[in-house]
Parts: C-alpha cells; sequence; structure tokens
C-alpha cells in the first residue's frame, strides 16, 4: 500500500510539473515558431 501512494505521488508530481511548464509557454508574447508555410514551385519561374 505505501508503495502505490508512492507512485502516486510521483505521477501527480509529474503531471502538475509537465502542466506547469506546458502553460507557462503559453504566454502573451511567446514566440509562435514551426507550422505550415507555402510551398513556391521552382519550375513555375
Amino acid at each position: 500500500m505505501k508503495f502505490i501512494r508512492r507512485v502516486l505521488l510521483a505521477v501527480s508530481v509529474a503531471s502538475a510539473v509537465a502542466g506547469v511548464i506546458r502553460f507557462k509557454g503559453k504566454g502573451v508574447g511567446a514566440i509562435k515558431q514551426g507550422g505550415w508555410r507555402k510551398v513556391t514551385d521552382p519550375k513555375q519561374n
């Protein structure tokens, strides 16, 4: 029973830390990278 409590505590702490890290990067001044960009066909030139 003590082992299960420790495992649950470790999982909950890890998920809390991951949530804080995830939401901390979504600030107002966050830099947006990646995504789609327009592909130019060199044959059309």
